[in-house]
Parts: C-alpha cells; structure tokens; sequence
C-alpha cells in the first residue's frame, strides 16, 4: 500500500467526541438529542441521494 496514508481510527473518533462535546455540553437533553436526530436525518438523506437504489430496496425491505 505505497503512498497511503495511515489512517488512526480511534483519534479521529477521539477528536470528534471532543468536539461534539464542546459543542453540545450547554444544551439540554431534548436539544442534544434533537441535534443527534437532525443529524441522522441529514445523513439518510445523503444516503439517499448518493445511493438511490440502494434506498429504494431498504425501503421495500421495511424497518
């Protein structure tokens, strides 16, 4: 694998979490998790766009 560069799963989630919680450590309960679920949403809708196939048999499948 010439030329890639390593990638250090645990301190990219380490920077992340540090982050999230400075951003998210004044907010209430229902705000974080209103933020987590907007979030998601964002992110299925991602999904759905880059992959619209792969959505519509997730779909079908159901829950």
């Amino acid at each position: 694998m010439d030329g890639q560069e390593t990638i250090r799963a645990v301190e990219l989630v380490r920077c992340i979490r540090d982050e999230q919680a400075a951003e998210l450590g004044a907010l209430t309960r229902e705000q974080v998790l209103a933020f987590f679920r907007r979030a998601g949403e964002a992110a299925r809708a991602e999904a759905r766009r880059m992959f619209p196939a792969a959505a519509e048999t997730s779909r079908e499948a159901g829950p």
